[in-house]
């Protein structure tokens, strides 16, 4: 067994915490933050399980305790932005540590790299663009030399202002457990961490997809309408927008549009894809009472 002494437990930290500016897009929780799980691993889903184990492959006696500190209420807070999440996390004295996680992030190169190689997979970027994050996402990234997950000790840094040497210290530590209770609520924060936030992220896929910000754009020869986000009116998210009824029907175009928009099938399934569009644009337009 390794014993090492717990500063924590003889030292009221009095000096003065790091000047950290919160950026308008930052995730604040006000706390106390506590824990989801009360007992055994902590994260549920394949994103939080897989921030947890890189930290694990880092390996400390510390992380142990640090669990602890995410259940208790012993951080006070837990702020999230490109590279970083710090809290307060009180020790057993009355001034709270400052407690830092920092992750590198991606740069301008490397995220347009990343950005192609999401577009250029028509699966990927069509679960992105409806809001599901792909479990194997990871590998795409890793295709241009990219890790979301942090690999090494290179990717990942702790700052704490308590004098324990461990790197991490528990208080640290209660923080990386706590992000990755909040991967499990959304998994994207994990590009945020990496430097680019959720909009951004898609916005480059809309880009490179030929699916830009106008409200129509040109596929071959067919118009496509573009319908707000599910997002923009919450209000109406059950019962739908009055006005965007269908009220004319539209011109079958001579190519389906949506395989336009997530290009050529795999496996040369494309001549029976555009005969199965074709099939329920007929049944579509006889059922608005305009077959032929």
């Amino acid at each position: 067994m390794s014993w090492y002494y717990d500063y924590d437990d003889d030292y009221d930290y009095e000096g003065e915490y790091e000047e950290i500016d919160v950026s308008a897009d930052a995730l604040v929780i006000e706390g106390p933050v506590q824990a989801v799980s009360k007992r055994g691993d902590i994260g549920a889903t394949w994103w939080a399980q897989q921030w947890v184990a890189a930290m694990m492959r880092l390996g400390d006696a510390r992380l142990d305790r640090g669990k602890r500190y995410a259940r208790n209420g012993s951080v006070l807070d837990l702020t999230i932005q490109s590279g970083i999440a710090y809290s307060l996390v009180q020790g057993h004295y009355s001034k709270p540590y400052q407690s830092i996680v920092e992750l590198g992030t991606f740069t301008e190169v490397e995220w347009e790299g990343a950005l192609d190689a999401l577009a250029g997979q028509a699966i990927y970027a069509a679960k992105l663009l409806s809001g599901e994050m792909p479990n194997d996402i990871e590998g795409v990234f890793q295709s241009v030399g990219l890790s979301l997950f942090p690999r090494s000790r290179k990717d990942i840094g702790f700052e704490c202002s308590c004098p324990d040497w461990g790197n991490p210290c528990k208080h640290c530590a209660a923080v990386y457990y706590l992000v990755a209770e909040q991967l499990d609520v959304d998994p994207f924060i994990l590009f945020h961490l990496r430097g680019r936030t959720r909009e951004q992220v898609l916005d480059g896929l809309r880009r490179r997809r030929g699916r830009g910000d106008e409200s129509t754009e040109v596929v071959g020869e067919a118009v496509i309408h573009q319908a707000p986000p599910l997002d923009a009116n919450l209000s109406l998210f059950w019962t739908g927008d009055p006005t965007n009824l269908v009220r004319t029907a539209p011109a079958i175009p001579d190519r389906p549009p949506m395989l336009a928009q997530l290009g050529a099938p795999p496996a040369g399934a494309g001549k029976e894809l555009e005969q199965v569009y074709d099939r329920v644009s007929k049944v579509a337009l006889a059922w608005l009472g305009q077959d032929d």
